[in-house]
């Protein structure tokens, strides 16, 4: 399995994206930072990008990104 970075600006005033972040937990993905959240999947990156910009509005922004073999991060929790 390949571990990913997903990245995300929601610029859709008013909404909660509810379904955009139900999909990523339901995905097993691990919220990393406030908008950074890893993800182990066999996907690919335009699978993974279709998956989650379908449930985005045209003004948001996604990314999608392959991590390497060495993946550490900080947060203050």
């Amino acid at each position: 399995m390949k571990r990913w970075l997903i990245g995300y600006l929601l610029e859709a005033p008013g909404l909660e994206h509810v379904h955009f972040f139900d999909a990523l937990k339901s995905a097993g993905a691990t919220r990393i930072m406030p908008s950074h959240w890893m993800l182990q999947s066999d996907k690919t990156t335009i699978e993974l990008r279709d998956q989650f910009t379908a449930l985005l509005t045209p003004n948001d922004q996604l990314l999608v990104a392959e991590l390497g073999q060495e993946v550490v991060w900080r947060t203050k929790d």
